[in-house]
């Protein structure tokens, strides 16, 4: 199949933009401003003063799961605003009491719920946004940004949180009722050092990995708190196998969507997969330095030729006969250790493929299927691979993205269905084709049939389709409707979008910064105090047009 590719018009963007989890919205923190976009209109529709001391010294820029609020937070504030309310605000001055910074936040169960890891793991707030009241637990084993989320988990469904503290020495789990955050079991696993846990999606399971440093050791305990299974290594299929005890243990630990299958990848080049509920081995892959394509493995290497305007044409081509994917480059001759294992591993949404990579072969992505227990397809990239996700709601489709300054505009996608894989450029599709500061690229969850990408750099975004036919909705369908009856018409301000087909020169900053005369401005520079603080505004019964 040929998948048929549209990209829309390019908006105002910057190095910080966002596209909401539902992929209705897309927001972008602009000098002075926060810009909320619709991007089935690609219209501004919601622009949010910032205080100048919160835009100088933002570190986290998060939207909630509900798609609905907006956290912005320093190193001792934090800001929430509501999309779908102008008049709601939330403000949490010196949450850690003044005597350590902010190391990390997230929402909690909900979007009333903000967690807030204080420096040096002395305590974690949890605030309500509702009662305006917050609950301290101390000692969360982990604080820092990189590591934070390992140490808790919200139960799906039931929202119940697992934490991982320790005092004493020693690991404690511990889990919290939902509103109150009361303690409904706690314990001490038999760990020496957890380094994370995770809930299955199911909730009916809570998986915690020992350190690399204790060997392979996983646990397996019951939504009410009882050890069910303790997996302490994968099965020996060689003799070079017998001696995985004395060697590190667990490096990367992943669910699958559904619960059913868990990926363990250690600093080996193998990875093993046990199934629920017996948490037994049903699948060992091992990462070869050479792969021969069968029928049912398809191998892609990216090639890179001349075209006849003097460009250069990236594209993958199938592999005929055995090949060696590149391996990485020799370590310095420092006293530093070599990379080893595996560095990256997920599952797709249907649970039903495994995407993995290892420190030796840097360029090349292995994807399994986890049914039938074998390598389905082989991707050698021309870089070094920064990153792979899959879609979140839409099946068997990956996005690979890569290192170095040529890369910064392409993007990687495989489907098994399609030909070939696909490589789109959005360098020639941005105005002068020339990209600015850091490139942004996600997965736009929308609820288009087919997958949809948002693309940025410093200065402009835009959206790109998927589809197998050119009659199918865009995600920005209306814009696109909009776009063809009112082209030509009107001169577009620095925050409103473009047509593509005008070639516009790039505003600067001072451009951004002036104001763009739309309506619903919410303020937010109100002096901070050191009190847990909310500014919510109701409207008169039967007056307020925000539900």
């Amino acid at each position: 199949m040929e998948p048929q590719v549209r990209f829309s018009r390019t908006s105002k963007s910057s190095t910080q933009s966002l596209p909401s989890p539902d992929g209705t919205h897309i927001a972008t923190i602009l000098p002075s401003k926060l810009s909320i976009r619709a991007t089935r209109s690609l219209e501004v529709t919601r622009v949010i003063s910032l205080p100048p001391e919160l835009v100088s010294s933002i570190s986290w820029f998060l939207w909630s799961a509900s798609s609905t609020r907006i956290l912005l937070a320093s190193a001792d504030t934090v800001r929430v605003y509501s999309t779908t309310n102008p008049q709601f605000s939330a403000t949490i001055s010196n949450p850690t009491s003044g005597t350590t910074k902010i190391a990390y936040v997230a929402f909690g169960a909900d979007h009333n719920e903000i967690c807030i890891f204080s420096d040096f793991g002395l305590k974690l707030s949890i605030c309500n946004l509702l009662t305006s009241k917050s609950v301290e637990i101390n000692s969360p084993k982990f604080y820092n940004p990189g590591v934070a989320a390992k140490g808790m988990s919200y139960r799906p469904g039931a929202r119940n949180l697992a934490l991982l503290t320790r005092s004493g020495g020693k690991d404690i789990i511990s889990i919290h009722s939902r509103d109150t955050l009361d303690v409904r079991r706690s314990w001490c696993p038999d760990t020496a050092d957890a380094q994370g846990m995770q809930w299955s999606a199911d909730g009916r399971w809570l998986a915690v990995w020992e350190s690399a440093s204790q060997g392979h050791r996983l646990l397996v305990y019951t939504a009410d708190g009882h050890l069910f299974k303790s997996w302490t290594g994968p099965i020996p299929t060689s003799e070079d196998d017998t001696d995985f005890t004395l060697g590190a243990g667990i490096k990367l630990f992943d669910w699958s969507q559904n619960g059913m299958h868990m990926a363990i990848g250690d600093f080996t080049d193998r990875v093993t997969v046990l199934s629920a509920p017996s948490f037994s081995e049903s699948m060992s892959v091992v990462h070869t330095t050479a792969v021969k394509p069968t029928e049912s493995l398809q191998i892609w290497q990216e090639q890179i030729s001349p075209s006849p305007t003097g460009d250069f044409i990236r594209e993958f081509i199938p592999a005929t006969q055995t090949i060696c994917p590149p391996t990485s480059a020799a370590p310095a001759t420092n006293n530093t250790d070599p990379k080893t294992g595996t560095n990256f591993m997920s599952f797709d949404n249907s649970a039903t493929l495994l995407a993995t990579k290892i420190e030796s072969l840097p360029t090349t992505i292995w994807i399994w299927d986890i049914g039938t227990r074998i390598l389905r397809a082989v991707m050698i990239m021309h870089a070094p691979i920064a990153k792979a996700t899959w879609h979140p709601s839409i099946n068997e489709i990956l996005m690979v993205r890569c290192e170095g300054d040529e890369s910064r505009g392409l993007v990687h996608i495989w489907e098994p269905s399609w030909d070939r894989p696909r490589i789109l450029d959005f360098q020639v599709q941005i105005p002068g084709g020339k990209l600015l500061g850091k490139t942004i690229c996600r997965w736009l969850n929308s609820d288009a049939s087919s997958p949809a990408i948002f693309f940025s750099d410093s200065q402009d975004c835009m959206l790109a389709s998927i589809s197998e036919t050119d009659d199918e909705d865009l995600p920005w369908q209306e814009a696109e409707l909009e776009g063809s009856e009112a082209y030509g018409r009107r001169e577009e301000s620095p925050l409103n979008l473009i047509p593509a087909k005008e070639k516009k020169s790039r505003v600067t900053i001072e451009d951004l910064m002036e104001d763009e005369g739309i309506t619903g401005m919410s303020g937010g520079s109100d002096e901070m105090e050191d009190t847990f603080r909310f500014r919510k505004f109701v409207e008169p019964a039967g007056n307020n047009p925000w539900p």
